[in-house]
C-alpha cells in the first residue's frame, strides 16, 4: 500500500480525449493499482489503460520499496582491471587501495626517459625533412653548419631536441620578418642571441670597401 503514486503525463496524454465515464475509470484503474495494487475486474479502455502504466508504476513502487529498505543492498566485487590487490595498513581497519598509473602520468614518464637519451645530431636530410613536412622554411645545411660549429650546444647547454632548435629558428625568421617588414635579416642564418651583429656588419662594410676600391683602381 502507498501514500502516493506517480501520474505521468503520458497517462494524461492518453486517455484526455476519452469520454467523462471513460476517463475516470481510466483514472480509476491506473490509482487503484498504485495505491493499494488492485487489478481492474473487467475488461475494456480502463484495462488497456491499466496495462501501459502497470510497467512504470511497477518500476516506482520497487524504487519506493528499496528506499524504504535504506536503499540498494551492498555488494562485493573483485578489484578493478586497474586497481592492484588492496593491502591493509597495520592496525587499520580501512584498506588501502593502490591505483595503477594513469595515462597522462604513464605519457609524463616517456617524455622522461626519452629525455634521459643520448642526444644524437641530425644530418641534414633530417632536418630537411622535417622542415618539408611541418613548412618551415629553414636552411637545413646552414642549420647543421652552425650548430656543429658550436658543438651542438644551446647557448652553455648541451641542446636535447634538434627539432625545438629548428622551431625557434624558424621563429626567429618569423619575427625577423614581422619587425622589418619586407625581407629577413641577412643574418638570419646564425643564432640571434649570440650573434654579434654590429661586428657583421663592420665586416661587410670593410669589404664592400675593398670591392669599391678595387673597382676605383681598374678604372683609373
Amino acid at each position: 500500500m502507498r501514500d502516493s503514486v506517480v501520474f505521468y503525463r503520458s497517462f494524461y496524454e492518453a486517455i484526455k480525449e476519452l469520454p467523462d465515464e471513460q476517463f475516470a475509470a481510466c483514472v480509476r484503474a491506473i490509482m487503484d493499482y498504485g495505491l493499494d495494487g488492485l487489478e481492474p475486474s473487467s475488461a475494456g479502455i480502463a484495462k488497456s489503460i491499466y496495462l501501459m502504466a502497470k510497467p512504470q508504476i511497477d518500476a516506482n513502487n520497487r524504487r519506493y520499496q528499496n528506499g524504504t529498505k535504506g536503499g540498494r543492498p551492498r555488494t562485493t566485487t573483485e578489484p578493478r582491471n586497474n586497481q592492484t590487490v588492496t593491502k591493509r595498513k597495520p592496525n587499520d581497519n580501512q584498506p588501502l587501495t593502490i591505483p595503477e598509473p594513469k595515462e597522462k602520468d604513464k605519457e609524463k614518464d616517456n617524455v622522461k626517459d626519452n629525455n634521459k637519451k643520448a642526444f644524437s645530431p641530425p644530418a641534414v636530410g633530417d632536418v630537411a625533412e622535417y622542415c618539408s613536412q611541418n613548412g618551415y622554411k629553414v636552411n637545413a645545411e646552414s642549420f647543421v653548419d652552425f650548430y656543429e660549429s658550436k658543438g651542438w650546444m644551446v647557448g652553455k647547454n648541451k641542446m636535447k631536441d634538434w627539432r625545438a632548435a629548428v622551431r625557434n629558428w624558424a621563429r626567429s625568421q618569423r619575427q625577423e620578418l614581422t619587425a622589418k617588414g619586407s625581407k629577413p635579416n641577412q643574418f638570419h642564418n646564425f643564432e640571434q642571441r649570440n650573434t654579434d651583429y654590429e661586428k657583421l656588419v663592420q665586416q661587410n662594410l670593410t669589404k664592400k670597401l675593398r670591392e669599391d676600391m678595387g673597382d676605383y683602381g681598374k678604372g683609373n
